[in-house]
């Protein structure tokens, strides 16, 4: 069943057709009607779904689309929609949760509201239809309905899925346990001796990097978890005019080359953050803060790249995959500010 909806319930003027009639349209020859429609109506059915007919109408006209499009359940003569609705629910013994209902003007608006109330389906159905009545509104109706259907039979598939991500991260956040304290201890005494010199710390990185260097620039800036004096820290990642100004008029590689050079001073600390430890801006950037005698420290995976040989520190996060390098890079750099906000903050 799509999403708890079991019900779907159509009005007829307006959604099943365009609303217009040649005549006294006795004979229901004068509702003009798609037969994509009609093709959807037997698609949805055939997906366990009951259909039924709530239309303010009650002549002849009624009874011919009722047989055209298959519907055997026809609510006629419902000026009160809502209470239609309501009714249609008590006699099919389902809630109105399980009901999705189709309309197509402001006299629908409070069986509308009504209806359709489950989270999923409100996201996927409570809204306005492109195709007009008559013209396969009924069929986009049924495509979003049978879509939410689909989704519901992938969710095993999903939970699985997030089963096997969730148990690859947690064997990465074992070996992180395992096989990098040292390395992480060592950079976070290198801040608390930087900070306690009032000397200066830059991050940069590309990408989910340049975020992580924004992230713990702030956190070392702002706070992190206990009230002090701020420290000085900066992402060279965010000046879009340095940034701009300086890969075009030199070489992308060259971002935070020139940033280094011009902030840094011996003693300050120059993180550079790669996850594949090649990226040429980074690589440069801690080549810059190795030339001017600040303390150089690279956050990578477990590859390296060349990172370790221009790192006096090189973190090399034990997972090969991008997002789970990301993952204990943002672990391994929350312990790290907890321990120097600990050590700074704590008297002696």
């Amino acid at each position: 069943m799509v999403d708890g909806i079991r019900v779907l319930a159509l009005d007829i003027d307006g959604v099943l057709t365009d609303g217009s009639a040649d005549g006294d349209g006795t004979a229901g020859d004068g509702k003009r009607f798609s037969f994509q429609d009609v093709d959807a109506v037997t698609q949805v059915k055939r997906a366990g779904l009951t259909v039924a007919l709530v239309t303010g109408e009650s002549g002849p006209s009624v009874d011919w689309i009722a047989r055209r499009f298959g519907v055997e359940r026809v609510m006629r003569g419902a000026k009160d929609k809502a209470a239609a609705i309501t009714t249609l629910a008590g006699e099919l013994g389902v809630s109105l949760d399980a009901i999705c209902y189709v309309g197509d003007g402001d006299r629908d608006a409070a069986a509308l509201s009504r209806a359709n109330a489950t989270a999923s389906a409100k996201a996927a159905v409570d809204r306005v239809l492109v195709r007009a009545g008559g013209s396969g509104a009924v069929a986009e109706a049924v495509g979003l309905l049978l879509q939410l259907q689909v989704d519901e039979t992938r969710l095993p598939a999903l939970k699985q899925s997030m089963r096997s991500i969730l148990l690859d991260s947690m064997g990465a956040h074992q070996r992180l346990l395992a096989e990098s304290l040292p390395t992480l201890g060592k950079v976070a005494l290198t801040f608390i001796q930087a900070l306690r010199t009032r000397h200066r710390i830059l991050f940069f990185g590309n990408g989910g990097s340049a975020a992580d260097a924004q992230h713990i620039a702030a956190e070392l800036v702002g706070r992190f978890a206990r009230e002090r004096e701020p420290w000085s820290a900066i992402a060279l990642t965010t000046d879009t005019s340095i940034l701009t100004a300086v890969g075009n008029d030199w070489d992308f590689s060259q971002i935070f080359v020139r940033q280094v050079r011009a902030l840094g001073r011996p003693g300050d600390v120059v993180v550079g953050i790669s996850t594949s430890g090649r990226s040429s801006n980074v690589l440069r950037g801690l080549e810059a803060g190795r030339a001017l005698g600040a303390v150089t420290i690279g956050f990578t995976g477990s590859a390296g790249g060349a990172m370790g040989d221009l790192c006096d520190v090189c973190f090399c996060a034990p997972a090969e995959s991008t997002p789970r390098i990301q993952e204990l890079h943002l672990l391994a750099w929350h312990a790290i500010c907890e321990i120097v906000e600990t050590e700074l903050t704590t008297a002696p």
